[in-house]
């Protein structure tokens, strides 16, 4: 007799299959195989610097071996046993010293080019097995070919003469027509070979010889099969020719009789290549029959709605939620957030909703779209460092840094000088700022990191009577929005360019671009103006300041103000720190409703009347005014032989700036003294040695010392 089972009948077979431990036996797992390593190459590719210890420059017993030329290293190995590895390695570079003294002036440049076998042990014995960085030893044996070079003549193939007093001549100094020697300077061009010119007579010697590497370092796991590598490798050499010196050398030449080393110091990186053959995945066989796994299929409900998962439109729906048929959660409004989430039951139909289901306003719309627009104009830029003349070779950056931008709100521009009276208007903006490009000082209020604030303080500005426009500010570069974000700033162009927020590009000279009513109960704002001058001023004399507004009179006066305060006693205090650093001629101005009034309408208690006309030429204590001789400027590491001849010479100050570090030389009072000594330290090879003043540690040209002393 056959049983048919309902389908409701055979779910519940199902459910007790399950508890019984039936279901944790659907699949079963087969064996499978381990497999093994069968071989893991690596591969790595590094640089580094070389140094070369032999008999030229052996008595430099400041010689770093981090500060030489540069070499490139090749290498592939791979693990004969855990803790030991064996590869092939290849070198190519350059070695060279410039040794320089009152008796012995030698130079050379050496192309390497090495290649060998080695092998490295890792002190796997006595390290954590998880351990992340690793120090290793090597040893090997190599091939080594040299081709060595030396500077004995400059560009017009004049020979180089050392002559006693630290110069190079174009003649001998015992010559007999040693009177008629024209100064020279080495051009550091490795010209001559030394085995061709044969200077000691060792005629055609061999240029490849055999060496002994040994190194060491450590070894950092970086995952993914790539592995960082730091280390030093001393190449004990075979030859004594590498710098064309020995100790059968002629006259000043003579070296010992040892041979010529280098040493490799370098980081590289490398990729591990596992070659293990995959173990094949496991495979899993079902038990139970195709019947059964139907049955259990078909009547399943994962997420207890009461729909089965073959008709469950919507899966994995919380417990206790309502559903339709489709088994998706009721959604009553229709707004397509159903009830349980929706925190407004009742939307108006066809309404726009947020993820809570609450009507989105139009307001809510706009900043949608705005920050849309923002999020997609990101622009990259790389700024520049004013300098004073060469320092040396400047850093190449390769590629270009992104960097924060903001938004800002520009209210005008200058050329020429402008009025009074709009000098007044700008200074009663308190977070006025300045940019200076070129001729043209661009004034811009605000900082905002998103567009809508921006757009709201141009329309409040103008209200006050100033025609503002949105610019994006970055590092120090006042950029145009792009196309979608100017038209929904509105910003059309309305901004003057001679004068300050002209119309349609028409510079007004009174600049009101409006109705020119500012706010009516503003606050009195103090600023302190440190000086009128009659020549534009260094930036670098205003180091340290960052709020410096610079304002050019139509009678010719460049004015410098710093600080906003609505407080006097604050305002007051700002002076005092101005006059410490040396501007003599600072005072305090007070602004309310774009006009200047009288800080006694801030707070202050004045003896007599105040003079609002008054614009008193600005001086600069220039006690401590001197000049020097800038011997150059380093971004970085000095290089040692540069840095012994500044110890030599002594005297030699160091000033740190933003990016860089400028050595100082000597002090004098006037330009004429320092340009007396920068000729005779160019005579004694400085070439690039200028003239700069400095005030107060702060590093100016000289030309802006000279009109400082002479108080133009």
């Amino acid at each position: 007799m056959r049983t048919h089972l309902k389908p409701k009948t055979m779910r519940n077979l199902a459910l007790a299959a399950a508890l019984a431990g039936m279901v944790p036996t659907l699949f079963a797992q087969q064996d499978s195989t381990e497999t093994e390593i069968v071989l893991k190459p690596t591969f790595a590719l590094g640089t580094g610097m070389f140094a070369f210890y032999g008999d030229v420059g052996r008595q430099n017993a400041t010689y770093s071996p981090l500060v030489s030329r540069l070499g490139y290293e090749l290498r592939a190995s791979t693990p004969v046993t855990p803790w030991l590895e064996v590869g092939l390695t290849a070198l190519h570079g350059r070695l060279g010293v410039n040794e320089r003294s009152t008796t012995r002036n030698l130079n050379f440049e050496s192309r390497i080019t090495t290649g060998g076998l080695n092998v490295t042990y890792n002190f796997l014995q006595l390290l954590n097995p998880k351990r992340v960085v690793e120090p290793w030893v090597s040893i090997g044996f190599e091939s080594v070919e040299f081709l060595t070079k030396t500077d004995l003549l400059d560009a017009q193939g004049r020979r180089y003469n050392y002559w006693s007093d630290g110069t190079i001549r174009d003649i001998a100094e015992n010559a007999s027509n040693a009177g008629d020697a024209v100064e020279i300077h080495r051009d550091y061009t490795y010209e001559s070979d030394v085995r061709e010119a044969n200077i000691d007579g060792f005629g055609k010697y061999e240029e490849r010889t055999w060496a002994v590497p040994v190194g060491v370092g450590v070894k950092m796991r970086l995952g993914g099969g790539f592995d960082a590598r730091v280390g030093a490798v001393m190449h004990f050499s075979a030859t004594d020719f590498i710098d064309g010196v020995s100790d059968k050398s002629i006259g000043e030449r003579q070296g010992d009789a040892k041979n010529d080393n280098f040493l490799f110091t370098s980081f590289s990186v490398s990729y591990a290549v596992n070659m293990d053959r995959k173990a094949k995945k496991k495979k899993f066989k079902p038990t139970l029959s195709p019947e059964e796994m139907d049955a259990i299929a078909f009547n399943d409900d994962e997420d207890g709605d009461g729909v089965m998962d073959w008709s469950d439109h919507c899966p994995h729906t919380p417990k206790g939620v309502a559903v339709d048929a489709n088994g998706c959660p009721l959604d009553t409004d229709l707004d397509g957030v159903p009830d349980f989430i929706d925190d407004e039951p009742n939307t108006m139909a066809g309404a726009p909703v947020n993820a809570r289901g609450v009507t989105i306003s139009d307001d809510e719309f706009l900043q949608g779209w705005l920050n849309y627009l923002d999020s997609g104009n990101v622009t990259f830029i790389t700024s520049r460092v004013e300098s004073f003349g060469p320092v040396g070779k400047p850093k190449v950056t390769r590629g270009k840094t992104p960097t924060k931008r903001a938004y800002v709100v520009k209210v005008g521009s200058q050329v020429e000088g402008i009025s009074e009276d709009l000098i007044e208007r700008i200074l009663s903006l308190p977070d006025v700022r300045t940019i200076e490009r070129g001729d043209t000082t661009f004034y811009i209020v605000g900082n905002y990191d998103a567009l809508p604030d921006a757009i709201k303080r141009e329309l409040q500005l103008k209200g006050q009577g100033f025609e503002g426009k949105v610019m994006i500010e970055e590092n120090g570069n006042l950029l145009e929005l792009p196309a979608d974000q100017a038209a929904a700033s509105g910003a059309n162009g309305k901004n003057g360019v001679n004068g300050v927020n002209g119309e349609n590009g028409k510079g007004s000279e009174n600049g009101t671009g409006g109705n020119g009513i500012g706010e009516a109960n503003g606050p009195v704002l103090v600023r302190v103006q440190l000086g009128a001058f009659r020549h534009r001023l260094s930036k670098n004399i205003f180091v340290g300041i960052t709020d410096l507004v610079t304002l050019k009179d139509k009678d010719g006066l460049t004015r410098y103000y710093t600080g906003v305060h609505t407080d006097i006693n604050e305002a007051a205090r700002h002076k005092v720190d101005m006059l410490l650093k040396g501007f003599e001629g600072a005072f305090l101005v007070a602004f309310k409703n774009s006009k200047r009034v009288s800080i006694k309408e801030a707070g202050a208690k004045l003896a007599g009347p105040e003079d609002l006309n008054a614009i008193p030429v600005g001086t600069i204590n220039t006690s401590d005014l001197v000049f020097r001789v800038q011997l150059g400027s380093f971004a970085g590491n000095v290089p040692v032989e540069t840095m012994g001849k500044y110890v030599d010479l002594g005297d030699v100050k160091p000033v740190t700036s933003t990016n860089s570090v400028r050595y100082l030389y000597g002090e004098y009072p006037t330009r004429i003294a320092a340009e007396q000594r920068r000729k005779e330290l160019q005579a004694l090879g400085f070439t690039d040695c200028f003239v700069v003043g400095e005030l107060q540690g702060r590093v100016i040209s000289a030309e802006d010392a000279e009109k400082l002393l002479e108080g133009k």
